[in-house]
């Protein structure tokens, strides 16, 4: 079972999760549309290139949602007030 706070953190991280998938599916498609419509490269080299994008992208994502997360902590402990969804 989960706790309150692991829920909500879980929610924020799958709806973030989502907004980037559909990004990136946004992105990855008109990458493609233009690979396969303006050059002469092979399908697979074509899907191995929109894979290393997703990944670089996806990094690149974690990356910011931490720094993200590490200054709302540093923010929330600094103003001194207790999270209102904790029960702690």
């Amino acid at each position: 079972m989960l706790l309150p706070k692991e829920k909500r953190d879980l929610k924020i991280t799958y709806k973030r999760l989502i907004w980037f998938l559909i990004g990136v599916f946004v992105l990855d498609a008109f990458i493609c549309f233009l690979f396969l419509t303006y050059t002469s490269l092979n399908k697979v080299l074509c899907g191995f290139i929109i894979i290393c994008i997703t990944s670089v992208l996806y990094l690149l994502f974690l990356f910011i949602c931490a720094k993200i997360d590490k200054k709302k902590k540093e923010k929330l402990e600094k103003s001194g007030k207790k999270d209102p969804f904790s029960h702690n």
